[in-house]
């Protein structure tokens, strides 16, 4: 019997819990390692300065040259944060999935899986290449390599990231929608699909 493509929506829902895991986990670990104070301190003013550019009360170039600083300020402060996030997301997305054969919580709510296209057993590297697309890591690292730089690289780096990563879950959306193996770019690249298996 041929196996069915997973959809889209099912997908979609996997990840989405899949994600909510591994964040609630991820802020439970990280939360002795960042300065509460400080991130609350930016957020705020974070918020002022959107309030006040919103109410026209400075222009365009002090609201973009504060939001830099502060955008910069955040990401230093949370980088330990976000080290220990990446590890977390390897260590779910990678290992775990490897050990409950293709499925995180999510996949296994939904009732598909991760295989590899020619039907061999899933290895380590197919799955870390396919992580690093489907599951933001790839983007995570870039993000965090260019907080060690000035601001403006962080900045202009960290927007470049964003964008293309944008782009690659538009077009992954698009590809596991409408074609006919539903396979996403990190599938492609990590020679894998997403199955039902009811």
């Amino acid at each position: 019997m041929e196996n069915t493509k997973a959809f889209f929506l099912q997908r979609l829902l996997a990840f989405v819990i899949d994600f909510v895991i591994i964040t609630c986990i991820a802020s439970i670990i990280t939360m002795p390692f960042s300065n509460s104070n400080n991130v609350d301190k930016l957020t705020k003013e974070s918020n002022e300065l959107v309030e006040k550019y919103t109410n026209k009360e400075m222009d365009v170039m002090t609201y973009f040259n504060r939001a830099q600083d502060i955008s910069y300020d955040l990401a230093q402060e949370t980088s330990v944060s976000s080290v220990i996030q990446i590890i977390l997301f390897i260590l779910y997305f990678v290992v775990f999935q490897i050990y409950q054969g293709g499925q995180t919580i999510g996949k296994k709510l939904l009732k598909i899986k991760v295989v590899t296209k020619d039907g061999k057993d899933l290895s380590m590297n197919a799955m870390i290449i396919r992580a690093l697309f489907n599951d933001f890591i790839l983007s995570n690292i870039l993000v965090l390599i260019v907080t060690l730089f000035s601001r403006d690289v962080y900045f202009y780096g960290s927007l470049i990231v964003v964008m293309i990563q944008y782009l690659t879950i538009f077009i992954s959306v698009i590809m596991v929608s409408f074609s006919k193996e539903g396979r996403s770019i990190g599938d492609l690249f990590a020679n894998t699909k997403v199955i039902s298996c009811k």
